[in-house]
Order: C-alpha cells, then structure tokens, then sequence
C-alpha cells in the first residue's frame, strides 16, 4: 500500500441501519383508529339488525308450527300470531282494540305488496261461526300472505313515513 495514495485510505460503502417498524407514526395509528372505528360500528350495526329481527324469527317458526287439522283454529291462531307480531313490531299501537276489519286494513297499508285482498264478503264470520265453513287452502293462502307480510313489513320509521 502507497502512504501517498488517497484512494487506498478510502474505505468500502456501508449501508445506514434498517428502518424500524415500531413505533409506528402517527399516521398509522389514525389508520388503525379508523380501521377499528369501522369494525366495531359494522358488528353494532349486524347486532342490532340481528336481535331486532329477532321477533320475526320466532314468529315463522312459531307459523311452521300452526296445527293441520282443524283449519278455523289455524284461521284464529293466525290473525293471533298477526297481531303479536304488529304489536312486536309497532309496540305504540294498541291492536287488541282494532276490530279485525281495521286489523286487515292496517296490514294492506303496511305491506309493500297487495296482501290479503281475495278475502270473501263473509270473512269476518269465519272468526265466531261455530261450524265454519273453511277450506284447507283458503287458510294456506293466508298463512302464505300472513308469512309474507311477517317478512317483509316495514320497520317503525318507516312506517311513520308512508302514514
């Protein structure tokens, strides 16, 4: 080696020191934050939806379970179990007052789709009559238009919007 030589006293290129990962800056805690924020609104908001639809759950399932073989019972636990669920779902109202002429009225105005229309003129004795004359599938189409309606009424805000 040459003492006089700058370039020998040189020495080799050295990388600095890696970058850590922690702590992180600040703009990352915002995101974490955000992301945070985000997933607890989304499981309060899938809570809430879930347990609030909760009485129309049980209310199919308790549809699935009406008896088969005397069809004016199925007929009065039906418009029974209608009107448990309106008051489930419009706990303002009171529907044990409501006649079952303005009963069936108010499930027309609330149902997005024309339900319970071809009832026949004397509909309102098939309730008290002690000999009914009912058939199997005049009940089955109710209990398919009183499932719908379940499914798919209107929540309170609604409601109040379409009034």
């Amino acid at each position: 080696m040459n003492p006089t030589d700058p370039l020998a006293q040189l020495r080799d290129i050295h990388l600095p020191e890696t970058i850590s990962w922690w702590p992180l800056a600040i703009g990352w805690w915002v995101v974490v934050a955000i992301c945070l924020l985000c997933i607890s609104l989304g499981a309060i908001y899938m809570l809430n939806h879930f347990f609030g639809r909760r009485y129309r759950r049980q209310a199919l399932a308790q549809l699935k379970r009406l008896p088969d073989s005397n069809q004016h019972q199925r007929l009065v636990d039906l418009f029974s179990l209608l009107r448990q669920v309106a008051s489930s779902a419009y706990p303002e109202q009171n529907f044990s007052s409501l006649s079952n002429r303005e009963f069936i009225a108010f499930l027309q105005k609330t149902s997005p789709k024309a339900l319970f229309v071809d009832l026949p003129n004397n509909w309102e004795q098939l309730f008290y009559s002690k000999q009914p004359s009912i058939t199997a599938d005049f009940v089955n189409q109710l209990i398919q238009q009183g499932r719908l309606w379940i499914k798919q009424h209107p929540r309170i805000l609604k409601l109040e919007q379409r009034c």
